[in-house]
């Protein structure tokens, strides 16, 4: 059961949207949420990447709400769109990565429960039509739970032209066109193997390159690492002009300035920092550090917030849009809104395929918590982490030996939010993977019958 929220909590979350007020009787909002798999915020220019690197984003920020302080609920797809979706942590979905016993076969991750609401389902409910237009074949597959409450789920590996059209055919000919609609658009193309569109960029080998230069022989990644970085951020730049035809798109159609659209990524990526690569692999900045922008309905001045957010917001948002337009139902059983709740950040072990080729390394969970600019790691096989934010926005220099009251705190509040709500019900197990869906999985890196 999700815990009661203070009213005074849920009065600051309705002033939060940023809209222009909602005449009586207005018409339910176009609900709009696109996720862009493996970006960081530091991708994009609004967030302080590269100048001119995502002029799209950037002019959608300009009359959005930026949250600065964003975080992903875990660093890899499943779990955190799981908490995208319903508003829960991953400790209360539980549809996480689990360590699987010997001789387990198969993929090792819990699919959500259908005992958990999603957005979609309540969306549905009160006449919305839905629809998830969707890249990930892998880990949005129908069959985990995350399709639950979509009319239409349509999942196809395209890249982002083709995702762009998808969606907008959908709106165009959906079925009940005089519904409101809620559309969820998931794009992959800075995913593994980074589609920058230049057919002598080789995503995959550059990614084994620098993993094996980093995680087997534990060399640093260097000019190897920036340059795959260098690649990924391409990749950004033409996802961004994708968003770009999406957004110009809606409002063509007359769509986007009456809108709730909510851009965010559900995780990041590494590049050799603290000998990592990839994601799904821990919870430092570079691999949970989102950018989340948020345009309310009737919105067009743009607004920063520096409360810190987190993947499970979303839910709540939609929430305190419909109820500007007069329809408050959800916000009760949505109640979670950037600032008005503790922001924590897991990852259960990793894929199957990093317990395989590392061992040891990864059968440990971690959890990222925060008090003002502190963050704490803690983890079941070690020591905890501690790092000033504001200081060293890196995590280089660990304090967690100097401040040892610090971590204790915050182990104890961390401890003390887990143990409160955590998904005690029976897990899911996934369907097994076709032998197409295995290819897909090795070329998304995940192991797998494609050999990645």
């Amino acid at each position: 059961m999700r815990s009661a929220l203070p009213f005074a909590f849920l009065a600051l979350g309705l002033a939060a949207c940023g809209g222009a007020p909602a005449p009586a009787g207005a018409a339910p909002p176009t609900v709009v949420l696109i996720s862009l798999d493996t970006v960081r915020a530091d991708n994009l220019s609004t967030y302080g990447g590269p100048e001119g690197a995502t002029p799209n984003l950037d002019r959608f920020a300009a009359r959005a709400t930026r949250y600065l302080s964003s975080y992903s609920a875990a660093p890899w797809t499943m779990p955190s769109h799981a908490s995208m979706f319903t508003g829960l942590f991953p400790f209360e979905h539980g549809a996480h990565s689990f360590l699987p016993g010997p001789g387990h076969r198969g993929d090792n991750v819990f699919a959500l429960h259908p005992r958990f609401e999603t957005v979609a389902e309540a969306l549905a409910a009160e006449g919305y039509a839905t629809c998830g237009v969707v890249s990930n074949t892998v880990y949005l597959r129908p069959g985990l739970g995350l399709d639950a409450g979509f009319q239409r789920w349509d999942v196809r590996r395209e890249g982002g032209a083709a995702v762009t059209a998808r969606a907008l055919d959908w709106i165009d000919r959906r079925a009940g066109g005089d519904r409101p609609a809620f559309l969820f658009v998931n794009y992959m193309d800075a995913h593994r193997p980074y589609a920058t569109g230049a057919p002598d960029e080789d995503g995959h080998a550059a990614l084994d390159g620098l993993i094996e230069r980093v995680m087997v022989t534990g060399e640093p990644g260097g000019d190897v690492g920036r340059g795959v970085r260098t690649l990924h951020q391409k990749a950004v730049t033409r996802l961004d002009g994708e968003v770009g035809v999406l957004l110009d798109g809606l409002q063509a159609r007359g769509l986007l300035e009456d809108a709730l659209v909510v851009i965010t990524s559900d995780h990041g990526e590494a590049f050799g920092g603290h000998g990592l690569v990839e994601h799904s692999k821990d919870v430092y900045e570079d691999l949970v550090r989102v950018p989340l922008l948020v345009k309310a309905p009737g919105q067009t001045t743009g607004q920063v917030s520096g409360e810190r957010s987190s993947s499970v917001d979303v839910p709540g948002l939609v929430a305190r849009a419909l109820a500007e337009r007069g329809n408050p139902a959800l916000v009760s059983r949505f109640q979670r809104a950037p600032g008005n709740h503790p922001v924590v950040v897991e990852n259960y072990y990793s894929r199957m395929f990093d317990l395989e080729r590392f061992g040891d390394r990864f059968r440990r969970r971690r959890v990222a918590a925060f008090e003002g600019s502190m963050k704490v790691i803690l983890d079941s096989a070690g020591p905890a982490e501690l790092y000033d934010l504001d200081a060293d926005p890196d995590e280089i220099k660990d304090l967690a030996a100097t401040e040892a009251a610090v971590v204790e705190r915050m182990a104890r509040a961390v401890e003390g939010l887990l143990g409160v709500g955590a998904f005690e019900g029976p897990r899911a197990l996934p369907d097994q993977l076709t032998p197409e869906e295995a290819v897909e999985m090795g070329e998304l890196g995940y192991g797998g019958g494609g050999g990645r």
